[in-house]
């Protein structure tokens, strides 16, 4: 059951309660205030519910923010695509879109690849802070290895997938594949941890082949 009918229940619920919790010629002024206070106190995540169901994808394609949700616009997200039938279980139906706070709310089974999208963050300047905002929202699905190097981090699977799970690498390197990063979909010159970001910059990872 989403968030929003589960709000609208407890607020039908409690005002029934009341109703019949009172004297009978007390009953409807008693509901009535009930209602309106679950109402106020319900209001941000009734607003913040509807947004959610009725959010459209953005179809501008030389918009960093194309194909993702239009209440996304103007903040921050990061992407983790998987080629289709190599990622995660739960998410190969689509690329699902998954907000700040965890809720996974629309899925576009329309893209050509599968995986998911956390957004609607503000105010990361650093890549590896937003990425690791990301991660944290999905409940570690998105759960990171990582091999820190003098010159950077070197991402080795995202939710347990592995670049060499998905194409052949080659023992003596002459063929491979990598978890790749662009930053507004243009392939990013620096790593995570040196990425500067925009305050409505999309980050993506990728498997690319060599």
């Amino acid at each position: 059951m989403s968030t929003l009918l589960t709000t609208t229940a407890i607020i039908l619920l409690v005002t029934s309660l009341s109703f019949f919790a009172v004297k009978e010629d007390n009953r409807m002024k008693s509901a009535s205030l009930v209602f309106l206070v679950m109402l106020m106190l319900s209001t941000s995540t009734l607003s913040t519910e509807w947004g959610r169901m009725t959010s459209e994808l953005v179809e501008e394609s030389d918009d960093p923010h194309y194909g993702l949700p239009d209440l996304w616009d103007g903040k921050q997200a990061v992407c983790f695509h998987f080629p289709s039938g190599s990622g995660p279980s739960d998410l190969d139906d689509g690329r699902h879109h998954i907000d700040y706070d965890g809720t996974d709310f629309k899925t576009d089974d329309n893209w050509n690849v599968t995986g998911a999208c956390v957004g609607g963050f503000e105010g990361y300047e650093n890549g590896l802070d937003l990425l690791n905002a990301a991660v944290d929202a999905t409940g570690e699905q998105f759960a990171l290895n990582i091999t820190e190097f003098s010159f950077g981090l070197q991402i080795n699977t995202i939710a347990g997938i592995s670049p060499c799970d998905v194409y052949d690498c080659a023992e003596d390197f002459s063929s491979g594949a990598y978890w790749e990063i662009l930053h507004n979909g243009a392939y990013s010159l620096v790593g995570v941890s040196d990425l500067v970001l925009d305050s409505d910059s999309v980050i993506t990872w990728q498997i690319a082949s060599y």
